[in-house]
């Protein structure tokens, strides 16, 4: 597995609160995962299970709630 983000999407809620995702390739397809930065620390929020390309996995990032209440 890849360590490093394939796709980085970058959402800024706040002066101290962010919220971020990544797609990350996988040996099976893509994955993606949701972070938020709150105060210095940074939490998952959300990840998916394997999707089956990176478009597949960027469309599921920009869905997801969490996302779309930040931006």
């Amino acid at each position: 597995m890849n360590d490093e983000a394939l796709d980085v999407i970058e959402v800024r809620a706040g002066r101290a609160y962010y919220i971020f995702g990544g797609v990350f390739a996988a040996n099976d397809g893509y994955y993606a995962e949701i972070h938020e930065q709150k105060n210095g620390r940074i939490r998952r929020v959300a990840r998916s299970l394997g999707l089956p390309s990176r478009e597949v996995a960027v469309a599921w990032m920009k869905s997801q709630d969490c996302f779309a209440h930040a931006a």
